[in-house]
């Protein structure tokens, strides 16, 4: 039998109980008006609108509360849909709590909502998929040990506004809206393509939207996380010419095992602008966005880049100065940027700008050691870090790596380039005290997402990958050591 597609919405602005450090926000009541329109607008949405439920300006007590008969009352075949939009804290433990109108973020564990709490619902509950979105600062840290090691089974899918040590951005304007949600209910109504032409919006069409979006403002990058072998819908569109959908639109059925989309698919431009923080730094790598190129591996000479004082003068990551490569590099096909980090402050931050435009992409935050970016773009680029002790060179071509091959990998980084089995097995072998490692699998002639897996410590340190019929790929890795093989 079909299950339904529930939601719950909670939203707050205001924190009475602790104003000195959590300022009111402009954006989270309206965020949960926002997307509830989107879940069931009558072209695009999955939803009826009696199984949405908005929890505006809530104590922890009565989000709990919803939560648990939200959870408590669902059936194996629904959907289930979380979405937060406020503040978020983390103790001193490094965990994630939601903060409440009752919230006292020197007393989170009793007065806030803790991600741990949101993953004991979902676990109990009999609903096989949970799509949970998180808008607001640290969001990224729900990916932590808390959802490795709780959340178990066929369908965990969470998506987060920024990583779990960067900022989110509020709503510009009073009663605006969050530059995350307003991607996020730009995606669902029209601007996230269907990249299988089946007639729907799937979770990873979604996140490719936003992601590039957010990409692209450079504000802050989004994060998603799923456990399971499949995919979700969340969204309709028109059918690809030829092609009618092939389920009722209701049924939240899961489609077989994804290949992830191009994340440089065109989409609708989203309205409404960056507002202040809500708190946090940068950490993790974000890909330039991919421009389709021929693969080749060029020669010439490494370019050694000497840092100067320069552009806007606040860096990548961490709020300090910025300092540019005062010479440009011309790439006539995919190319490098290594970055040699090191222990200054909050580490070294790397974004690349095109010099034609003007863009600027960040490629990395946080990182305290040797990181190797691929980039599929071709023209004229300068970069930009933090720190001028932050030493980058541009390496010409894509570099190589022979299977099977092994990497130690302390920040996130990719690979050289290497040809492609018809599954890539990784195994993961140094966790690096961390509760999960997640891979992606990318074309180094047009920067395309081919594939992405995640190991959880405890539960599998192996995943595979599949190359989608490229000659050539490679390996975008988290914080993890790893062998990489051809599967058998």
């Amino acid at each position: 039998m079909a299950g339904r597609y529930r939601a719950l919405l909670i939203g707050n602005s205001s924190y009475p109980a602790d104003e000195h450090n959590l300022q009111t926000l402009k954006g989270p009541v309206k965020d949960i008006a926002v997307l509830n329109r989107a879940l069931i607008d009558p072209g695009t949405g999955l939803f009826a609108d009696a199984d949405v439920t908005l929890l505006p300006e809530a104590t922890s007590t009565r989000a709990i509360r919803a939560l648990g008969r939200f959870f408590g009352t669902a059936d194996r075949d629904d959907l289930l849909l979380v979405y937060f939009s406020g503040h978020g804290k983390l103790d001193p433990s490094g965990r994630l709590h939601l903060c409440m109108q009752d919230t006292d973020s020197t007393d989170l564990l009793s007065t806030a909502l803790s991600s741990t709490r949101i993953n004991e619902f979902a676990e109990a509950s009999r609903a096989r998929n949970v799509v949970i979105v998180l808008d607001c600062c640290y969001a990224g840290a729900f990916r932590g040990s808390d959802l490795g090691g709780t959340v178990a089974g066929p369908g965990r899918y969470v998506l987060t506004s920024c990583r779990g040590t960067q900022l989110a951005n509020d709503a510009t304007v009073e009663n605006g809206t969050s530059f995350f949600t307003q991607h996020l209910v730009d995606g669902l109504l029209h601007a996230a393509a269907d990249h299988d032409g089946d007639g729907y919006i799937t979770f990873s069409d979604l996140y490719a939207y936003v992601d590039r979006r957010l990409r692209e403002a450079g504000k802050q990058i989004p994060q998603r996380r799923v456990i399971g072998d499949g995919d979700v819908r969340l969204a309709k569109r028109e059918p690809a010419s030829g092609q009618p959908a092939s389920q009722h639109a209701s049924q939240p059925t899961r489609p077989p095992t994804e290949t992830a989309p191009d994340l440089a698919a065109a989409g609708a431009g989203a309205a409404g602008g960056v507002g202040g923080p809500r708190r946090g730094n940068a950490r993790r790598k974000v890909l330039v966005a991919a421009a389709v190129a021929a693969l080749a591996i060029a020669g010439g000479v490494i370019a050694a880049v000497v840092l100067l004082p320069g552009g806007s003068g606040q860096n990548p990551g961490t709020g300090g100065h910025s300092y540019t490569s005062p010479t440009p590099y011309t790439a006539s096909a995919p190319w490098r940027l290594k970055l040699s980090g090191e222990g200054y402050g909050d580490g070294c931050s790397l974004a690349l700008i095109d010099t034609n435009s003007g863009t600027q992409t960040p490629l990395g935050a946080g990182i305290y050691e040797t990181s190797t970016f691929q980039i599929s773009n071709t023209g004229t680029f300068r970069w930009r870090v933090n720190d001028p002790r932050c030493n980058v060179v541009a390496l010409p071509g894509t570099g190589t790596e022979t299977l099977p091959f092994a990497i130690d990998q302390s920040d996130p980084g990719d690979t050289g380039v290497f040809t492609a089995p018809a599954k890539v097995a990784v195994h993961v072998k140094d966790w690096h005290g961390d509760a999960s490692c997640g891979f992606r699998l990318y074309d180094p002639a047009t920067g395309t997402e081919l594939d992405f897996a995640t190991a959880t410590r405890g539960r599998s340190s192996d995943v595979t990958l599949d190359p989608s019929g490229r000659k050539t790929v490679y390996l975008h890795l988290e914080s993890c050591g790893v062998a990489v093989s051809a599967a058998r």
